[in-house]
């Protein structure tokens, strides 16, 4: 029963892959600012220990925080050491947040990552093992796909948009679906049917989940042009309309992006090969601290995903 995870980050077209290129981008802060207009006391903050393993349990109490003020993310009030700091606390929440809510993390897999960059080498000390890398040609189509344990996975391929990871016998697909693809039901049904054609050239049987930003117009449309293009039933691990992140306590949202109104970031499941038996949302944010304690601040626009897949 793989545990898989997707997060992904709000990165420029910058052919320079470094933390400048997600830096405080013009939708992260668009987030932070959405998020802090309601200050209530709503982000659970779990314990974290630097320099161990980050799929290590770190046993504790949650902290109940609120988020930092609005213009917080303003653009040039991090440098790039104090944002890659922020993204590597996430990294940790992450795996401390999906020990509980699902007994942990086999692969965490980032867009908009390119992992092989150098000024992002501390990730591995941070989300795990760095398993494989997509480097594109700009920042915000890369993946960056790191594990607990390297041996038990295996890489089936990459292209535009996409990358896929075989781990046990799960053949999963993370994806940043481009915008003009996404728009499109013939040009997402290409997509789809050109990712499950590579997979069963290989031999590896088809897609048994994809993860990630799909840029879907609107719900229900990743699970209906799969099955177009797979020709099997899909099904969203999340069918519902309100979204209320694990790391959150008494708030929700209408969807995972910027503004909490669209639900881009999501895991749909191919119903006649496997089945789901759990699945979480985390939040954008990460804590930070600041003169008056604690708070929590967003490092990207997009919500993570953590799901437990049985076959």
């Amino acid at each position: 029963m793989p545990i898989f995870a997707y997060q992904s980050l709000n990165s420029n077209s910058s052919t320079e892959h470094g933390i400048s290129a997600s830096n405080s981008q013009h939708f992260t802060r668009m987030t932070h600012d959405s998020i802090a207009a309601n200050s209530s006391r709503w982000m659970l903050s779990m314990p974290t220990a630097d320099g161990v393993a980050p799929h290590v349990p770190v046993h504790g109490p949650a902290e109940l925080l609120s988020t930092a003020q609005q213009g917080y993310m303003a653009k040039g009030r991090h440098d790039d050491a104090s944002f890659l700091a922020m993204v590597q606390g996430k990294a940790r929440q992450t795996h401390q947040q999906l020990i509980r809510a699902l007994g942990g993390c086999d692969l965490l897999v980032y867009g908009e990552l390119d992992g092989s960059h150098s000024a992002w080498n501390s990730m591995q000390q941070n989300a795990g093992q760095l398993f494989s890398v997509s480097s594109a040609s700009k920042a915000c189509n890369c993946f960056s796909v790191h594990a607990a344990n390297n041996s038990q996975h295996r890489a089936l391929g990459e292209g535009f948009g996409w990358v896929a990871i075989r781990t046990g016998n799960v053949n999963a697909v993370f994806v940043h679906v481009p915008n003009a693809i996404a728009k499109s039901e013939s040009a997402a049904v290409d997509f789809y049917k050109g990712i499950n054609n590579h997979l069963l050239h290989l031999g590896a049987g088809q897609i048994d989940i994809i993860m990630g930003d799909t840029n879907q117009p609107s719900n229900g449309f990743t699970q209906r042009i799969l099955g177009r293009a797979v020709g099997q039933a899909f099904a969203d691990a999340h069918p519902g309309a309100t979204i209320q992140p694990y790391d959150s306590y008494q708030r929700s949202f209408g969807g995972t992006n910027s503004t909490g109104s669209r639900k881009y970031d999501v895991a749909v499941y191919n119903t006649a090969t496997v089945g789901v038996d759990n699945m979480v949302y985390l939040s954008q944010c990460t804590p930070v601290s600041g003169q008056n304690g604690s708070s929590a601040a967003a490092v990207t626009d997009h919500m993570g995903i953590g799901i437990e897949v049985v076959k």
